[in-house]
């Protein structure tokens, strides 16, 4: 019996060191963002090119905004700077997917691996796919709606914080 009231007293030791620690992590992390989103203000969001911008909400590649503050560079860009420093309109965006050919791209056939993670163009269909598993799927009749569907999920990235 004090074996086992050892042992347990050992786990719940280990679960709130855990617990402990990832919170600590947290608010490094956090406070780490928040300097970094302080170190924009302070430059007072210097406003991107259209392409630099077209090509952050295409790609997800937020390196243009990292590199405006070099010293955190390296740390990591918070979403939640999109916000300040994308000022194109989501008819803009789309037309840009369109002339830029980022609908055939999408389409499955063109994945190196068919089950490859993504959000593909399927026939008729776009398909939200990870590890081979559909998990949505959106019914499109044309072009235009396969463009509408994939800015407003690619537009998405602004509201995630």
């Amino acid at each position: 019996m004090t074996t086992f009231i050892i042992i347990i007293g050992l786990v719940l030791i280990l679960i709130i060191y855990f617990l402990i620690s990832n919170k600590i992590g947290v608010k490094k992390l956090n406070d780490e963002f928040d300097e970094i989103c302080l170190a924009h203000e302070k430059l007072k969001y210097p406003e991107l090119d259209k392409i630099t911008q077209l090509e952050i909400m295409e790609t997800g590649n937020l390196k243009p905004i990292a590199e405006l503050v070099p010293e955190y560079k390296d740390k990591g860009t918070p979403t939640k700077l999109l916000k300040n420093y994308i000022t194109i309109t989501k008819t803009e965006f789309r037309n840009y997917l369109i002339e830029t050919g980022f609908i055939e791209k999408q389409k499955i056939e063109n994945a190196d691996n068919p089950e490859q993670d993504g959000i593909w163009l399927l026939k008729d269909k776009i398909i939200d796919q990870e590890r081979g598993h559909i998990h949505r799927t959106w019914n499109i009749g044309n072009i235009n709606e396969a463009s509408e569907i994939y800015v407003n999920l690619l537009w998405e990235k602004l509201n995630t914080n």
